[in-house]
């Protein structure tokens, strides 16, 4: 199903455009944090992450993406909850043969990641600075990123609306793998079937019927 999805993402490249990448990563529960311990699901792989933009904790997996700017899920894959986003990143741009630009937010900012990508990967990632950092970006430059990685948001708001990512009932990691594969590859297949076979908007997906 990855190379699957990456055959469909090489498909849809060509007709759009992608001058830029954005990399994130979202959250995805393991199982209702009650029932969380050590010897239940996923025990061992699993670990708490905090969700900072509903300021809350949640048991499961961090799912990390790379997406065009129009969209269309190039690279993903899943690290423990707690993990930190550039060593996430750094596997995901691994892969990449044609590296460009790449948008990302604070989690992934550090002088040294960004040297090490550009000089190895020949990706040029351009990440938020925090406020403490000696490079830190005016108001008007942190919005304008803020913005253009907004792609990223709809995605993953697509994802777990229309996909149900988040209600996967997996109770193996390998099933876990599996169904977010299933869903990523659904959301892109949807794209196509958009723009190629009913020639409207790709990411109108909501009122999708094949």
């Amino acid at each position: 199903m990855r190379a699957l999805n990456e055959a469909l993402a090489q498909v849809l490249k060509p007709l759009t455009s992608a001058i830029y990448y954005v990399l994130d990563t979202t959250l995805i529960p393991a199982i209702n944090r009650v029932r969380a311990c050590r010897h239940g699901l996923f025990a061992g792989q699993a670990t708490f992450g905090r969700c900072v933009s509903k300021t809350e904790w949640v048991y499961g997996f961090k799912l990390g993406l790379i997406v065009s700017q129009d969209g269309i899920i190039t690279r993903f894959g899943l690290a423990e909850a707690r993990a930190d986003d550039r060593p996430i990143a750094d596997a995901l741009l691994a892969t990449v043969k044609d590296h460009a630009t790449y948008l990302a937010d604070k989690g992934h900012s550090a002088v040294a990641w960004e040297q090490h990508w550009f000089e190895d990967y020949g990706a040029l990632v351009i990440a938020t600075p925090r406020r403490n950092e000696k490079r830190a970006w005016d108001e008007g430059t942190c919005r304008w990123s803020a913005g253009k990685r907004q792609v990223v948001e709809q995605t993953v708001s697509h994802l777990k609306d229309l996909f149900s990512l988040e209600r996967h009932r997996a109770r193996t990691l390998s099933g876990l793998l599996a169904r977010i594969a299933a869903r990523i590859v659904a959301y892109t297949i949807g794209l196509y079937i958009n723009l190629f076979c009913l020639s409207r908007p790709m990411h109108r997906l909501a009122d999708l019927r094949i």
